[in-house]
């Protein structure tokens, strides 16, 4: 099993791995689900720069505030791929 991996740069950059599906997202927050559990990025100015789904890594630019796993069962709700893809 791959590590989760989270590099966090000054509190403006913030590289993840191991993303599966981002659940929502706007300028304040990033709720996304990992292979380790449910994610929340919070912040100010947040921008997703960079998002590869087949590799599941995600780049994240603003001001970040915090980085919580929350182990809420948020597979039943349809990911922002999940209806992409539909």
């Amino acid at each position: 099993m791959k590590n989760a991996e989270i590099t966090l740069w000054e509190r403006k950059r913030l590289l993840l791995e191991n993303i599966e599906d981002v659940i929502s997202f706007d300028d304040l927050s990033i709720y996304l689900i990992t292979k380790f559990g449910n994610l929340l990025i919070e912040g100010s100015e947040l921008h997703i720069t960079t998002l590869d789904v087949q590799s599941g890594k995600m780049m994240v630019e603003g001001l970040i505030c915090s980085i919580l796993y929350n182990d809420k069962d948020s597979k039943k709700k349809d990911g922002f791929f999940s209806k992409i893809l539909k």
